[in-house]
């Protein structure tokens, strides 16, 4: 197939982009950065999917696709963020366009979990009450909705609500990659609560492959992708200074933490069922790779302890 891959500079649009090239797609990333790691195997077109002209700069420099997989976003979360709207609202509904024009059959949209809020129904499945409590979690619900009417206009839509991602790639100053870098320094690796926060980290190369499954199945609508097992920020504090044999002590800052308790267990049987969907990576391997990514040994591990 050609696929064209939006966010393509990023962690889930790049792992994407090179598994669909490695399984013999021709694949076109776009993004508003070009990516290093995929020069020289995927073509890439600077384009910003907010702008005015977008739909017909992409449709002359591409031609015709097949399917559009698409992962570019906003990570903003400020009510005040222009962007939020330029990006995640005008920009996917320009990618509706643009598949309309290339002829594509196929449009898989990255979404999030958190258009559902704060979890009050336990596994959290599809059918959880959507509460976004962000302008960001709005936005992306709005992507989710129009993706999903898209059969309207002759294109399958699939919407992947992911949790949250981790392994090579990971830039984000977020908690999973700041543990890591806190124990490969051997530096406290700092707690704030209880620790008790459980959150699902699904590797971004197993999102990777739901993307490749949602493309090649005849599959429509929401499907939850994370590891479908919650860990606790004291048991990931516990995973990253076991994994990396680190000398790091686990700290309490004393500071409460709101989310203290809230756990999402998120399942994933939709995605078992529908798509073939079944997670690969631990949550140590995750960590290995990438404190080595960190660390200049970017070499993958094979093993699955």
């Amino acid at each position: 197939m050609k696929i064209v891959v939006t966010g393509s500079s990023g962690h889930i649009g790049g792992a994407a982009a090179r598994l669909l090239h490695g399984q013999g797609h021709e694949v076109i990333g776009i993004s508003r950065t070009l990516s290093k790691g995929l020069r020289g195997h995927v073509e890439q077109l600077s384009l910003d999917i907010g702008h005015h002209s977008f739909v017909r700069d992409a449709c002359k420099a591409i031609g015709g696709c097949d399917a559009i997989v698409h992962a570019a976003a906003c990570q903003e979360h400020a009510l005040t963020a222009l962007d939020i709207a330029r990006t995640n609202c005008l920009g996917v509904q320009q990618i509706l366009c643009m598949a309309t024009e290339l002829q594509a059959h196929t449009v898989v949209y990255l979404s999030s979990l958190s258009v559902l809020g704060a979890p009050c129904e336990h596994p959290v499945t599809e059918t959880h009450p959507i509460a976004p409590a962000t302008v960001y979690g709005a936005s992306k619900l709005f992507g989710e909705q129009l993706v999903c009417n898209a059969d309207a206009h002759a294109l399958r839509g699939v919407a992947l609500r992911v949790s949250s991602p981790v392994g090579p790639g990971l830039n984000y100053k977020r908690i999973f990659r700041v543990f890591v870098e806190n124990a490969i320094a051997g530096r406290d690796i700092v707690l704030h609560g209880k620790g008790t926060r459980r959150q699902d980290y699904v590797d971004v190369r197993d999102i990777a492959e739901a993307i490749e499954s949602a493309l090649i199945r005849d599959v429509r609508g929401v499907f939850h992708i994370g590891a479908g097992v919650p860990v606790s920020n004291l048991e990931l504090a516990e995973a990253c200074k076991e994994t990396l044999a680190s000398q790091s002590e686990i700290a309490f800052s004393g500071d409460p933490d709101p989310s203290d308790d809230v756990c999402w267990d998120i399942s994933i049987e939709k995605a078992r069922k529908r798509l073939g969907y079944t997670p690969s990576h631990t949550l140590r391997q995750s960590i290995r790779d990438l404190a080595g990514e960190i660390s200049g040994d970017s070499r993958p591990t094979e093993d699955g302890g």
